[in-house]
């Protein structure tokens, strides 16, 4: 990867690829994609290449099959083809090709590739393609090729729709349609019977006149719909393909339970006002919404010594907006975001530990949406704690469709044992609440998700009657390697947490809201839910440094067989950890951490140990953490940016900056690493700018590295919008907005920032 190729306005904004890797195009395909939160369609190249995973998904449209583990995004049937022909021979960029170059421009969503390409009897061809999915138009993916001839030539083209595609079994064929250049395929989802269609229309220019070629259709199977077309070309002539493309689903809100019908009815309304558009028009409208939504109001501006730092951020920005379903508060984002197949398109704690910061901070109608998912789907976790034998709301280790609840497949103990996801969520409404102070949502939603997942936990704790303590016994927490133990820190810190704050906002409510507190007493059972809070709160097993400073992870880690990290070699593929382990007893038995748990409570309860604490944790663990999750580097970034460990920091950000841009080539086959992309935002603005929620308060305390001149951003507080600015010798904030006045926390004094607030070292 080249990084910041770009020049001028778009400096720091582009991303290129010089060398094409036919053996492994999924990076590429994962790490550009493009997409707008509705649907996400993978960079594919438009001819195909033997290895390339082709992908559209979109948000929601989960769907189970027989034989399959879990309920998973099907993948829709593909737009983005279009097979050129020399003679017999196919035009590939894996064939006899030079100069070639894709670039991704995250400023404005455009997807560009080129190369020239020469068949085996000397026919020489200039190729360029262009692809933009509509961040205006969710419904709208547009692409525009440039065929250049360099010598006389007789160029095929076979283009249209392709349901042969990976995952797209999920369909069940409705029927095709070709209607003048119009081509058209429906189905439905086997199992969740949502309706697809799924168009697309092309228009021929040669030098910049529009022409009319014969129009062949063809089909294969009952996804496929193709139209075959010829043209000869003199050298030195353009042909100019333009191919419009939409796909609506029946799970779409606005037409939420439609019969296909009124679906295609609607397909082919959008269809005919868009034919016509050309790819610019497309690309101006969508690059003016990317401006509104995100560069004027989010963008993170980084001056410093390594250029691929100033655009790992504006990556994270780019897949942020376009992974996630904030149109729609029914959905939330995937593992994956809607760049890949991998874990099935499923939700976890993910989004409310990793991304949802960055939302609350940046655009907090968004986050919003995200937390209004977990109240929508909370019938479904109240169903999952009754099976379980618990009370209250116990939310799903991997959640898809509200309905759906715990869907993590059986092999894995997650869904079991990973209960920290509920108070995960608490945290998560909490922390939205006290950024935005946003009263009519809790009333609505949040109170009634922190009461129920408090009625989980005080359900969920069990009594040791010798230490007359409560514990948390057969628990996976953050590190996954670590199965079956008791009294994981992380989960049991947390459970404390969600039960103090149910018993806060119970004595809040009765005492100030009334009329709000007996709607949820009555339905929730709060007076008696509150009583048991109260006797169990304080009596919660938490554990805490021992003689050597160390806070035990779980009741055993400590006990466990230490080994050197860097003594052992582990394979290029991070599960696979050195044969040694296994004969030593297993992860289990070792002391050996997949990501951060202990360090992980730190980062977000920064007040709960003193900073010699956290430090002496902090060396101690990531010596045995292989950060075999791309969630762990950056939460140990932040966290030393905090302790002042700032060649660590940059180091540990370095690594976490790479996980998706840098050059291993398989890291991304099956989609990016949301989780990781929401960390680089918290590394940069929260580590490094300092910014933390604390308490209630708003504190900046900045540890910019020593190479980097300036960070600056929006954040919003309170819904005032404040421009921060980070030097090395201080910081500024200005009021945007300043319609309310707005205080920051500041090396313990609570200093108001007025208009603009300036502090200097």
């Amino acid at each position: 990867m080249v990084y910041n190729s770009g020049t001028g306005e778009y400096k720091g904004f582009i991303l290129k690829e010089e060398v094409f890797d036919a053996e492994m195009p999924q990076k590429t395909e994962s790490i550009m994609c493009l997409g707008n939160g509705y649907m996400g369609v993978r960079s594919s190249n438009e001819e195909y290449v033997k290895e390339d995973s082709r992908g559209t998904y979109v948000a929601g449209t989960f769907n189970f099959m027989e034989g399959d583990e879990a309920t998973e995004l099907p993948n829709v049937p593909d737009v983005t083809n279009m097979l050129f022909t020399v003679g017999e021979e196919t035009v590939s960029p894996d064939g006899n090709m030079a100069n070639y170059e894709k670039t991704l421009n995250f400023k404005n969503g455009l997807l560009r590739r080129y190369f020239e390409w020469t068949s085996k009897d000397g026919k020489r061809l200039h190729l360029e393609f262009l692809r933009v999915v509509s961040l205006k138009d969710f419904h709208l993916i547009c692409s525009k090729v440039n065929v250049t001839a360099l010598d006389d030539c007789e160029i095929g083209l076979k283009s249209g729709i392709e349901g042969n595609v990976m995952h797209c079994a999920h369909f069940e064929p409705c029927g095709m349609n070709a209607a003048n250049d119009v081509l058209q395929i429906t189905a439905v989802t086997k199992e969740s019977g949502i309706p697809f269609s799924v168009m697309t229309c092309h228009r021929f220019e040669i030098n910049g006149v529009k022409i009319e070629p014969d129009f062949g259709v063809t089909s294969e199977h009952d996804l496929q719909i193709m139209a075959n077309l010829a043209f000869s070309l003199k050298a030195g002539n353009t042909l100019t393909i333009t191919k419009i493309s939409n796909v609506f689903t029946g799970r779409d809100k606005e037409r939420d339970g439609c019969d296909m019908p009124a679906l295609v009815a609607d397909a082919s309304a959008h269809m005919a006002s868009v034919k016509g558009r050309t790819l610019e028009d497309i690309l101006e409208e969508s690059a003016a919404e990317w401006d509104r939504r995100v560069w004027s109001v989010r963008d993170v501006k980084v001056d410093c010594d390594k250029e691929e730092y100033q655009l790992a951020v504006r990556f994270a920005l780019y897949h942020l907006t376009i992974m996630a379903p904030v149109h729609d508060n029914r959905m939330n984002i995937g593992a994956k975001g809607l760049s890949g197949p991998g874990y099935k398109g499923h939700t976890f704690w993910d989004t409310e530990i990793f991304m949802l910061p960055y939302f609350i901070f940046t655009c907090p109608e968004e986050a919003r949406s995200l937390i209004e998912y977990r109240y929508n789907s909370i019938g479904a976790a109240r169903e999952n704690a009754k099976k379980k034998g618990f009370e209250g709301a116990m939310f799903p280790w991997e959640s898809a469709w509200l309905t759906d609840g715990e869907i993590t497949p059986d092999k894995y103990k997650t869904g079991l044992q990973e209960h920290h996801i509920t108070a995960d969520v608490a945290v998560g409404v909490y922390y939205y609440y006290i950024v935005t102070g946003d009263e009519e949502f809790m009333e609505r939603c949040g109170y009634e998700l922190l009461f129920d997942t408090a009625k989980f936990w005080s359900s969920r704790l069990e009594y040791n009657a010798e230490k007359d303590i409560y514990e948390i016994l057969c628990v996976i927490g953050p590190d996954e390697y670590k199965e079956d133990i008791d009294n994981n820190a992380y989960t049991n810190y947390l459970a404390q947490y969600n039960l103090q704050l149910a018993i806060h906002y119970y004595e809040k409510l009765k005492a100030d809201r009334p009329e709000v507190y007996e709607r949820l007493n009555e339905a929730l059972g709060l007076d008696s839910a509150y009583a048991i809070w109260c006797d169990r709160v304080d009596k919660i097993y938490l554990p805490r440094e021992n003689e050597d400073g160390l806070v035990p992870q779980d009741d055993t880690y400590l006990t466990l067989i230490d080994i050197s990290r860097d003594g052992y070699v582990f394979s290029e593929h991070p599960h696979e950890v050195h044969e040694e382990v296994w004969k030593l007893g297993g992860l289990n038995k070792v002391m050996i951490s997949k990501q951060a748990d202990v360090m992980q409570l730190m980062y977000m309860f920064e007040d709960l140990f003193s900073a010699e604490v956290k430090k002496k944790n902090f060396y101690f663990y990531e010596r045995r953490c292989i950060h075999d999750s791309s969630l762990s580097l950056s939460t140990y970034s932040a966290l030393a940016a905090d302790l002042g460990e700032k060649d660590t920091a940059i180091t540990l950000f370095g690594r976490a900056a790479m996980i998706d841009m840098g050059p291993v080539m398989w890291s991304s086959h099956a989609g990016i690493h949301a989780a990781s992309l929401g960390g680089i935002w918290q590394c940069v603005v929260l580590g490094f700018g300092g910014v933390r929620r604390y308490g209630e308060n708003l504190r900046i305390e900045p540890n910019l590295p020593d190479n980097w001149n300036e960070v600056s951003t929006n954040i919003v507080w309170k819904g005032q919008t404040l421009a921060l600015t980070v030097k090395q010798d201080g910081f500024t904030v200005k009021n945007l907005t300043g319609t309310k006045e707005v205080s920051i926390l500041h090396k313990g004094e609570l200093i108001p920032v007025g208009e603009a607030l300036e502090i200097k070292y």
